[in-house]
């Protein structure tokens, strides 16, 4: 398709659409100012998005009569597929009722298991002629509750797929009823006969219908979720997978995305991995993402065709939890084949039986799609296995967290040229020790394609803020080729985290940074939200906060220095003398200052005198008179300082950097260091996430935005200001004394 003719198809639909730009933008996942670039011609979407855009041309079309006029009443007359989607919704809404009423659960994911097992035997029934839960299963002679179970188990002895024969049974997916529960089982198939006329079952064939019903799973599992802590931890926010999914569609060729979308071929097309599946809310997003472009290619007789060869050959995910895995098979099925190639096991094991199928998968894998569980340690003794244990690293810690031993395994399943898009905590981006040395050694195999930097509140409804980025890398050729980096930080993702009753929801607040951070992470459109930079080929941190951290008019300023501009080196030295208190006589004392000591405000610095028995294990710093103190943690909350006189030869906590000034005044100094100019080049140093620091080294490389030139006019007004003090605090001490004597001889007159 040339440029002119999409620019032609998107203003149809901006004609036809009762929302204009903005609502054909909505529909799209874009924003407003992308469609405006498409209508100019300046540039054009991918082909998923390009096939979505068709067949929303085609259901406007159809539906603008129904949408258009209401009826006398006044009342709006819903559409298709909001019918479709009331239908769904009430069908999973009574199901849960009716469960809960049962008293049968003893929790939400209990009842959850269930509604999954009799959605997956519904579908899959029809999908192979059948006629599905419906009243037929009340007129055989078996009791209600017997036909129930043995209706849901025949589904699953015949379906299930062979990837789970050899590691589940049937009998792990047989309904929990018991057959005295004739009543129950009697509610829980009359919940179905609302989907069971011949209209009503388009929802489980129709490619609308088939969208739509697994637009309705995914947000009743997401509202279900975040109402089961235990199982929030396994969800991905919608806003999330999608924007990772199109950035990973994205980085494929034209020639994959042909074979990817073509009905036979894709079988060749190689393997798309989740190797921690959860519901496989990343596995179906792939499906969901090219659906239309396979209609509009093939037709909907293509389409049965794909889905069963995607699911069955492409489609590939791993989870150690069983329930995931029921969740998985469910959310997969729904598109129409019950083929899953899913895999009950744990992704990081390298020995037993447990790991022969990843074994299998390495070097064979064309993208990597995940969200992998966070913070697990594995005891250092037990990974000979890997290389982060045997070659890499430089120390041998007591363990590593899970974050690092999924790095390494992702490099081993990618093929050539395979793609990576996960999220990881920050701390894989910017931390030293372990997690450099681990940078350090896959650099060489890996071209780092980019680095979206999320905010805190991306799985708050989960219950935690930890700092994360979506990373996306390529595994490099054997001749690889220079490439660009790009760089971005996402302040908004499309919804807040409230809390009611202690229950944590998310809640819309329709500022999603993501719509336009997209098409830049695709190299669609110039770089305005984030940095697209040409990198060596190491960098000791990949996080975006440092790359692309400073606004723009700061880093062009850094990046075009002048003889007159100073660094911090060139007018202050990083002193490092060190002291332990212990070991000095226990019964002597110490001024101890800690960061609570520091005003801000005033620059002042205070301290408190500890007996040295008990001095702190972060007391180790000698400080001097006009030192300048700079807290290394919590830096965002500028917090600086200058030790006076009195203080010369206390001892400052480890959390400060101590600065001692050669050519500059230490008030001038510490005053610059507190200024947004400075400050921003001190946030990007940023690393940690519950504990965000700064390496005291980065200081020395702080452009201060002053010039050479100014430095001794400020030199002197800044004598002046302390000779001001110096004298208020005289005067404030001689009012004191005075106030004393007055008081002293008042009590004894």
């Amino acid at each position: 398709m040339q440029p002119r003719d999409f620019s032609d198809l998107m203003q149809s639909l901006v004609d036809v659409d009762p929302g204009g730009r903005t609502g054909v933008a909505t529909k799209l996942g874009v924003s407003a100012s992308t469609i405006s670039r498409w209508l100019t011609g300046k540039s054009r979407p991918h082909p998923s998005i390009e096939g979505k855009a068709r067949y929303l041309m085609k259901n406007l079309h159809t539906s603008t009569s129904v949408q258009e006029p209401l009826s006398l009443d006044g009342w709006y007359e819903p559409t298709e597929e909001e019918k479709l989607r009331d239908l769904v919704t009430n069908l999973l809404s009574n199901i849960r009722e009716t469960l809960h009423r049962s008293g049968s659960y003893s929790s939400r994911h209990e009842a959850l298991d269930e509604i999954s097992k009799l959605l997956f035997a519904h579908t899959i029934s029809l999908q192979v002629g059948k006629g599905g839960i419906s009243s037929s299963l009340l007129l055989n002679s078996q009791p209600p509750a017997k036909s129930l179970r043995d209706f849901v188990s025949e589904i699953y002895s015949k379906h299930l797929p062979d990837s789970l024969s050899h590691e589940l049974n049937a009998s792990d997916f047989e309904l929990h009823i018991k057959e005295s529960q004739n009543t129950f089982a009697t509610e829980i198939i009359n919940c179905f006969s609302g989907i069971t006329d011949p209209d009503s079952l388009t929802t489980f064939s129709d490619p609308l219908g088939v969208d739509i019903l697994n637009d309705v799973f995914g947000q009743f599992l997401a509202d279900s979720f975040v109402q089961e802590r235990e199982l929030g931890q396994y969800l991905t926010p919608t806003e999330i997978v999608r924007f990772m999914t199109r950035v990973g569609i994205n980085s494929l060729s034209m020639k994959d995305i042909d074979t990817l979308c073509h009905p036979e071929k894709c079988a060749d097309f190689g393997i798309i991995l989740d190797p921690s599946c959860g519901v496989s809310s990343f596995l179906r997003e792939i499906l969901r993402s090219l659906y239309n472009e396979v209609i509009r290619r093939h037709g909907t007789q293509g389409l049965k065709v794909w889905i069963n060869n995607m699911v069955r050959s492409v489609l590939v995910g791993i989870d150690k939890s069983e329930r995931m895995i029921r969740f998985s098979l469910t959310n997969l099925a729904l598109f129409g084949s019950p083929a899953a190639n899913l895999h009950f096991a744990n992704s990081l094991v390298r020995s037993g039986p447990g790991a022969t199928f990843t074994q299998c998968l390495e070097g064979k894998v064309k993208l990597i799609l995940t969200n992998p569980p966070f913070g697990a340690e594995f005891p250092w003794n037990s990974l000979d296995k890997y290389k982060i244990a045997t070659k890499w690293a430089q120390n041998k810690p007591k363990s590593l967290h899970s974050e690092i031993l999924y790095m390494e395994r992702y490099i081993d399943w990618l093929t050539e040229d395979g793609v990576l898009v996960a999220i990881v905590p920050d701390s894989i981006l910017t931390n030293r020790g372990i997690y450099e040395q681990l940078r350090s050694s896959i650099s060489p195999l890996i071209s780092l394609r980019s680095v979206v930097s999320l905010p805190p509140v991306t799985f708050g409804a989960a219950g935690t803020t930890t700092k994360t980025s979506i990373l996306h890398l390529k595994r490099q050729s054997n001749t690889p080729k220079k490439t660009k980096t790009y760089f971005s930080i996402c302040q908004e993702v499309g919804y807040d985290v409230t809390t009611r009753d202690a229950q944590r929801r998310k809640v819309s607040n329709g500022r999603n940074d993501l719509v336009d951070i997209l098409p830049e992470a695709n190299r669609e459109v110039e770089t305005q939200i984030g940095k697209l930079l040409n990198l060596p080929s190491y960098v000791p941190r990949w996080d975006a906060t440092y790359h692309a951290g400073l606004p723009r008019a700061i880093s062009d300023r850094i990046r075009n220095t002048k003889k007159t501009d100073i660094f911090i080196k060139d007018v202050a030295n990083l002193v490092g003398d060190r002291v332990d208190p212990r070991r000095s006589d226990p019964s002597s004392s110490f001024s101890y200052i800690e960061i609570s000591d520091i005003d801000s405000k005033t620059l002042g610095v205070t301290a408190k005198s500890i007996r040295c028995s008990q001095a702190p294990s972060r007391a180790r710093k000698l400080v001097r008179s006009n030192d300048v103190l700079v807290s290394t943690v919590r830096p965002e909350r500028r917090t600086v300082g200058v030790v006076p006189p009195e203080l010369n030869s206390a001892v400052c906590s480890t959390g400060f950097a101590v600065l001692r000034c050669t050519g500059i005044e230490p008030t001038v100094l510490a005053r610059l260091l507190q200024l947004d100019f400075s400050s921003r080049q001190i946030l990007r140093n940023n690393i940690g996430i519950a504990y965000p620091s700064i390496s005291e080294e980065c200081l020395l490389d702080i452009l201060l935005p002053i010039s050479s030139d100014d430095i001794e006019k400020l030199q002197k007004d800044a004598e002046k200001l302390c000779e001001s003090k110096s004298e208020l605090h005289r005067q404030e001490l001689m009012f004191s004394n005075s106030l004393n004597e007055k008081v002293i001889y008042w009590q004894n007159a």
